[in-house]
């Protein structure tokens, strides 16, 4: 199979979704920070943070994904690249943090069937 399905998309995509992870890492700290408080954070992985920072950017950096789509794809990515129980603690964490940045209007989607 073919690395890239539109390698010049696909390379500008992961561009703008690492700036935007780093961009906005302080307030997707204090995020998840805040919707795990009843966990110690030394024992969250390390690759679950990265994914539950890398989800938030992109539900707020890209109005035309949808915001299933997004969370659905950092819960695969955490199959894949993280710890066994990392798929029902990415996917509980995400949904919270989903819903609470829809309510303080920080996702905002356009486009057909996207609009909130």
């Amino acid at each position: 199979m073919p690395l890239y399905k539109d390698e010049e998309d696909d390379k500008e995509f992961a561009r703008k979704l690492f700036n935007q992870t780093i961009l906005h890492n302080k307030e997707f700290e204090a995020s998840i920070s805040e919707r795990t408080k009843n966990w110690e954070v030394e024992r969250i992985a390390l690759m679950d943070i990265l994914i539950l920072k890398m989800a938030l950017a992109e539900l707020i950096s890209f109005p035309n994904i949808p915001v299933k789509v997004s969370i659905n794809e950092f819960i695969d990515i955490s199959k894949d690249f993280s710890t066994p129980k990392s798929k029902q603690f990415v996917n509980g964490v995400i949904d919270k943090l989903a819903a609470d940045y829809k309510e303080q209007g920080k996702i905002v989607k356009t486009g057909r069937g996207l609009v909130n």
